[in-house]
């Protein structure tokens, strides 16, 4: 029987203008156990929410298609599950409301015209926002119309002066400049600076990763790093190891460096663990390859909603290689011959 979820009487009730008859029939539906679970996960989450809000341009439509679709597919895979044990059912009933929970107080936020990203302040000569993504991917517009996209995991500090509009990051994300010719855009990243006047580009630069990638997309931008400045044009990538402080300019795949912010992701001629890198961002799992996997076989494939399952399944079947899905959105990839109690090498997926 389908779980169907009042998700309206939910965002009024945290909203605080739920109404007397609306309240009544939310109270029906809280009679539930399971029913109420989900809405104190979603309501201590909201509290948490409720302290660092920040009032920003959201793009409503952006959000409300994107944790529409999520809302609906979350729902289908719990209505369909196969019976659970009681200890299996207690973890994933769990884990589904709060994957719920975190969905809702973002569709809340974005209705209302607010978004989670940290601290908003102003002063009559500088701007600051500073914006924290959630688990998935999120777009934002900066005080001076500049579009973002940010990956999972990532943060976003925007300073808007007189004369220089700076962002400071640590993650992946894809920028669509404004262009203002008086006054130039910087990203400072790991070492590396940035700087553009108008254009397209992505960066990648976390700090658990050994390089700082920029890849341009359209316009030209400058990359600084140490005493070298190097120059890009569209189609190339800027890429610097932080170990050996080495820049240089590659020419890498700029449709698969920007295909993220339109909610698919484009793979030709990838390794599994080129591969499975960008999957445990775009599914906000841990990815775990034993050593053993060989790394010599590409993949060339697109994926836009298809489950992390369907999409492990399938490269299983043309790597001959055996998964498990573990607790905690964890996910295990080894040899076929490999028991899981033999304790082997493994190689977690940064």
């Amino acid at each position: 029987m389908k779980r169907k979820i009042p998700w309206n009487l939910i965002i009024a009730r945290l909203k605080g203008d739920i109404t007397e008859k609306e309240n009544t029939q939310l109270n029906v539906w809280l009679a539930k156990e399971q029913n109420l679970q989900l809405f104190e996960e979603l309501e201590t989450l909201w509290e948490k929410v409720q302290l660092k809000t920040a009032i920003y341009e959201a793009d409503m439509e952006y959000y409300w298609k994107k944790l529409s679709t999520y809302m609906e597919k979350e729902e289908k895979v719990r209505n369909f599950m196969p019976p659970e044990n009681e200890k299996n059912k207690i973890f994933s009933i769990t884990h589904f409301t709060r994957k719920l929970a975190a969905a809702c107080v973002l569709l809340i936020l974005a209705l209302s015209g607010t978004f989670f990203l940290g601290q908003f302040s102003t002063t009559k000569k500088i701007q600051t926002q500073t914006i924290v993504s959630m688990n998935g991917k999120s777009k934002v517009v900066l005080s001076d119309g500049t579009e973002v996209w940010l990956h999972s995991n990532t943060t976003l500090t925007f300073h808007e002066k007189k004369n220089l509009r700076e962002a400071e990051l640590n993650g992946e994300a894809f920028f669509n400049v404004t262009h203002n010719k008086k006054v130039p855009f910087l990203v400072k990243s790991n070492d590396v600076k940035v700087k553009v006047y108008g254009t397209k580009f992505n960066v990648n630069s976390y700090a658990t990763s050994d390089n700082t990638i920029v890849s341009l997309y359209e316009g030209s931008v400058s990359l600084s790093a140490g005493d070298k400045t190097i120059m890009l044009k569209p189609g190339q990538e800027g890429n610097y190891n932080k170990e050996a402080k080495n820049l240089k300019i590659d020419y890498g795949d700029i449709e698969y460096a920007k295909s993220w912010t339109n909610d698919q992701l484009h793979f030709e001629n990838k390794s599994i663990r080129e591969i499975c890198k960008y999957l445990s961002k775009w599914y906000s799992a841990e990815i775990i390859i034993d050593n053993r996997i060989p790394n010599d076989q590409s993949f060339t494939f697109t994926l836009q909603n298809e489950p992390l399952e369907e999409v492990i399944r399938i490269m299983a079947r043309i790597n001959s290689f055996d998964y498990q899905f573990l607790e905690n959105n964890r996910l295990l990839i080894q040899p076929l011959t490999t028991n899981l109690k033999n304790n082997k090498p493994m190689q977690k997926v940064k």
